[in-house]
């Protein structure tokens, strides 16, 4: 007989990795790999929503990834109201989505949704810059939000990315769409600009250490976790995770890949 794990033990687990009331939480999850929870994936969802509300309280706020990747791939307009999720960021993505009083993100490929206190601060800022100025990923940093990875480890950070961005790497660039992104069927005119990997000579030399990375994190003490089932629930600070990066980037730009991109003279960026 399976001993499942109460919202009482959920929300006690949520507690130990640092999470308190009147926290901003940035939730990275991967419900179906949550282990111990009672019912369909449906009411784990729910479960797990009730205990994070829970340990914030009425003055905290709950970010969730919200990215719809059909509009670079497919060229997919974007509605910031109507859109669901792509169904590759999860189910419980999608079901934050439909929740009441969601503020989200304008830029299609980075955008975030959020509900709580600082929920219209994070995710309402007139700006379609993935990492750019008033981006929720600056505002998160100024915020001191907290990252959660619930069934997932630190692969899915990314907000990593955003210190990328800042410091300048050279295997990314900012690229600019021109597929429109609408707000309830009214279009906004606004530029779409990505960090983005290239994609021609360099396709397969740019591969992030995503086990490694998370070891990383962990070793440097940046990285509250406890036991949850047969998995971890791990919680970073922002600014801790970006004081440490940028450190790292500045000495080495290529710190979170597994290796050095073989870049070829005079094709990009290496000219």
């Amino acid at each position: 007989m399976t001993n499942y794990l109460t919202k009482g033990q959920l929300v006690n687990v949520l507690k130990r990795c640092g999470i308190k009331k009147g926290d901003i939480v940035l939730l990275h999850t991967d419900i179906s790999k949550i282990s111990k929870l009672k019912g369909t994936l449906k009411e784990q969802v729910e479960l797990y929503l009730f205990a994070v509300k829970k340990v914030l309280g009425n003055k905290g706020t709950i970010v969730v990834p919200s990215y719809y990747y059909d509009y670079a791939r497919k060229k997919k307009s974007f509605d910031v109201v109507k859109t669901a999720p792509g169904n590759e960021v999860g189910l419980f993505a999608k079901f934050f989505f439909r929740q009441k009083r969601i503020t989200r993100s304008l830029n299609p490929l980075t955008s975030l949704a959020a509900s709580g206190r600082k929920s219209k601060y994070i995710c309402g800022g007139y700006t379609a810059s993935s990492f750019g100025v008033d981006s929720p990923f600056e505002r998160l940093t100024k915020l001191n939000a907290k990252m959660v990875f619930a069934g997932v480890d630190c692969r899915r950070m990314t907000y990593a990315h955003y210190v990328e961005f800042m410091v300048g790497v050279p295997h990314a660039y900012n690229k600019i769409f021109d597929v429109p992104i609408y707000k309830n069927k009214k279009k906004i005119n606004l530029p779409v600009c990505n960090q983005v990997r290239y994609l021609e000579h360099l396709n397969h030399s740019v591969i992030y250490d995503d086990v490694g990375n998370t070891k990383k994190f962990e070793k440097a003490g940046l990285i509250r976790k406890a036991k949850f089932g047969r998995d971890y629930i791990r919680v970073a600070s922002c600014k801790e995770i970006f004081n440490f990066l940028k450190l790292k980037l500045q000495k080495n730009c290529y710190y979170l890949l597994k290796k050095k991109p073989k870049f070829k003279k005079n094709l990009i960026p290496l000219v």
